[in-house]
């Protein structure tokens, strides 16, 4: 039997991912740092619609158009404050402090918040970077997901976290969330009547707090690059908010935060392999879709004026990301403060980037993996 398949290519990875019938998303994921499931993205309908309509409401526009104005608030503080130091580092400073300070907003959890960041990008290395590991370090140690090799993720950190919460949290069944403290939401959450199992409710908040985290935090310091480095795209949205949304999807495209995504194949030889086997999953790559040069011919370039047509960056069918609406809203406020008030920002040197290699031959592409480090300095005047 061959190595783990992937599938590749827009067209292909499109029908895939709509296909959960031979690519089944009922598996678990990061097996080597937890061993419960996240809640709904890994199982199948129709369990998956079921969990999706209850947790659906903390996602809707409607209980984010309410927190928007409080998003851009934040993007500028955040921005006045690199630019009253003359200066910083876009990945912590903006990227990580952004991110974790919409979510404290939308779970109305503003006391977690320090807490949050205590964690760094990525929750899977959250104890190496509270004790001190570097940005740089975290990301690095984040991309070693191999099986056998050494590694600094652990999901304890977070698990504590979630057994301390959850132990206090007062069960609100029927409640707004958009005024609710998340997890007594989420602990007041039913489906079919019945309170999620333990290990349910915690895969929940897993995924709201680590699945939509460092893939933000990508989209957001990937949206300062690419307006200190190109200030024609700056001036021009600042001339046309109403380009903010094709502005946003072209890099959502272009970044690909999440690049890849298991499935478990319907193949019954697979199926019977051990859990740990990678030959047992299927990758589909979404990067490869985003980067397909039949649908885009110039994919790996950003392109902020072409024609938008439909990508993969938050996923497609059943399991297409929850927090996209989350993601368009914060990056649509980080924009509108970075173009309206231009900081004076350039780079400090060369960023620190992780490119990628991303499939072989004619239709590989070198790709952003991640953001380590993005120093700037302010230029006045």
């Amino acid at each position: 039997m061959s190595e783990r398949e992937e599938i590749r290519g827009y067209h292909n990875v499109r029908a895939a991912a709509r296909d959960y019938e031979t690519y089944s998303s009922d598996l678990l994921g990061d097996r080597d740092v937890r061993d419960y499931k996240a809640i709904p993205l890994e199982i199948d309908p129709p369990r998956h619609t079921l969990f999706r309509e209850a947790v659906q409401p903390i996602f809707h526009s409607s209980h984010l158009e309410g927190k928007a104005p409080q998003f851009e608030a934040l993007a500028r503080q955040l921005i006045d404050d690199i630019t009253a130091r003359g200066g910083g580092d876009l990945v912590p400073d903006l990227g990580l402090r952004y991110v974790m300070g919409c979510l404290s907003i939308i779970y109305n959890r503003p006391q977690d918040l320090d807490e949050w960041l205590s964690w760094g990008p990525d929750v899977w290395t959250a104890e190496a970077y509270s004790k001190g590991m570097s940005v740089v370090e975290s990301r690095r140690a984040a991309r070693n997901r191999q099986f056998g090799e050494a590694s600094l993720r652990s999901g304890d950190m977070l698990y504590r976290y979630l057994e301390r919460v959850f132990a206090e949290a007062t069960p609100a069944v029927g409640a707004d969330p958009a005024t609710t403290d998340v997890w007594d939401w989420i602990a007041g959450i039913r489906v079919n009547g019945e309170a999620p199992t333990r290990e349910e409710t915690f895969g929940i908040a897993m995924l709201l707090l680590a699945g939509g985290r460092d893939t933000v935090i990508k989209l957001i310091v990937g949206i300062a690059w690419h307006l200190i480095r190109v200030p024609d795209d700056r001036e021009y949205l600042r001339e046309h908010p109403e380009a903010y949304n094709k502005a946003i999807a072209e890099l959502a495209r272009y970044l690909s935060p999440i690049k890849q995504m298991e499935r478990l194949s319907s193949d019954p030889t697979r199926r019977a392999l051990e859990q740990d086997d990678p030959r047992r999953y299927v990758l589909i790559n979404w990067l490869s879709a985003n980067h397909d040069r039949s649908i885009w011919p110039d994919a790996d370039t950003i392109d902020i004026h072409r024609d938008r047509k439909p990508h993969v960056a938050f996923g497609i069918g059943r399991h297409s990301c929850m927090g996209m609406n989350i993601t368009e809203f914060e990056a649509k406020a980080m924009i509108s403060a970075l173009v309206t008030q231009w900081p004076g920002w350039q780079l400090d040197g060369e960023p620190a980037i992780d490119w990628e290699q991303n499939g072989e031959g004619p239709d590989a592409t070198i790709a952003v993996e991640s953001f380590l480090s993005m120093p700037i300095r302010v230029v006045r005047g």
